[in-house]
């Protein structure tokens, strides 16, 4: 996959003309995939680069800097994504106060048609860009004669009889609905992060950790226990993994089933299957270490056939 990087001194990208889709795409879940399904049967048919282009950095952080960004994907994760899906380019532009005021019609003819030279568009059915969000399909539709696109709007993807979308999956990792999210995205939840010191706990009871301090801007999941695996070394090591309601030091810490060794300031990729219990309480020090050997027991059972 080409990572083309777009700001506002570009020269058109695309001179010969391109198939392109639009958006974050945050978590590239089941009604992303299909969007960039359509993308690439439309680059087939006209014979032009199929084109994912997204915003640097997340149009949120311009347009609410002071509130905390809850992203599924941060920027490594979402490359790693796309490169397993096929996707040929993927084009980041610039956002800034300069393009989020651009009107509706103004972005079509600058970007689109100007930077872009598509010759087809496709977008999702709910799909808003512009300022103020004024632009959608209706606009796109209204002007594609008078631009010289082609427009596919794609419907909904429904999972449980609604749409599948970025918002909800969030809504469901936060509230610890996490076989609901991860069918949605249609592979496990990724944390990235560096390991970093913690206060030694779960080697007092048997059980050493890493803590993985993951991107400020990542969305983690309810606190609880999760059955997970590591990417140590280009291996995949099984785990489990549990997420406290106090992360003020790091957001994970996993115990690695049957490693040892000293990983401090490494970097990791942790892809987490399925939560198996809430964060609980207990008032012996034997409770806890009877519970985590049978999380232990649980999730080993759990992962061996993943």
């Amino acid at each position: 996959m080409e990572i083309i990087n777009i700001d506002n001194n570009s020269p058109t990208v695309f001179p010969e003309g391109c198939v392109l889709t639009q958006g974050t795409f945050d978590g590239i879940h089941l009604g992303h995939v299909e969007l960039l399904r359509s993308v690439k049967e439309l680059a087939d048919e006209f014979k032009a680069p199929p084109v994912l282009l997204t915003f640097k950095p997340h149009p949120a952080k311009v347009l609410r800097p002071s509130r905390r960004m809850r992203l599924l994907t941060v920027e490594e994760e979402k490359i790693d994504i796309l490169e397993k899906i096929g996707l040929d380019y993927l084009a980041f532009i610039s956002f800034n106060t300069k393009l989020a005021i651009l009107e509706a019609e103004d972005y079509i003819r600058d970007i689109l048609v100007g930077k872009m030279a598509a010759k087809a568009v496709v977008v999702g059915y709910n799909h808003t860009f512009g300022r103020k969000r004024q632009g959608n399909s209706r606009i796109l539709e209204k002007l594609k004669t008078r631009y010289g696109y082609k427009l596919t709007i794609v419907p909904p993807v429904l999972y449980k009889d609604e749409p599948v979308h970025s918002s909800r999956i969030r809504k469901d990792l936060i509230e610890g609905r996490f076989e609901s999210a991860v069918t949605m995205l249609n592979r496990p939840y990724r944390i990235s992060g560096v390991i970093v010191k913690g206060q030694g706990v779960g080697r007092q009871l048997g059980y050493p950790t890493i803590n993985v301090r993951a991107d400020d801007d990542k969305l983690i999941p309810k606190s609880g226990v999760y059955a997970a695996k590591v990417k140590i070394n280009s291996n995949w090591r099984l785990g489990m993994m549990y997420i406290s309601d106090d992360r003020t030091i790091f957001d994970a810490e996993i115990s690695i089933f049957d490693f040892v060794g000293d990983l401090y300031d490494r970097y990791v990729t942790v892809d987490i299957f399925e939560r198996t219990r809430d964060s609980m309480r207990f008032d012996s020090r034997d409770k806890l270490i009877a519970q985590i050997a049978s999380d232990e027991k649980r999730i080993r059972k759990i992962l061996s056939s993943k």
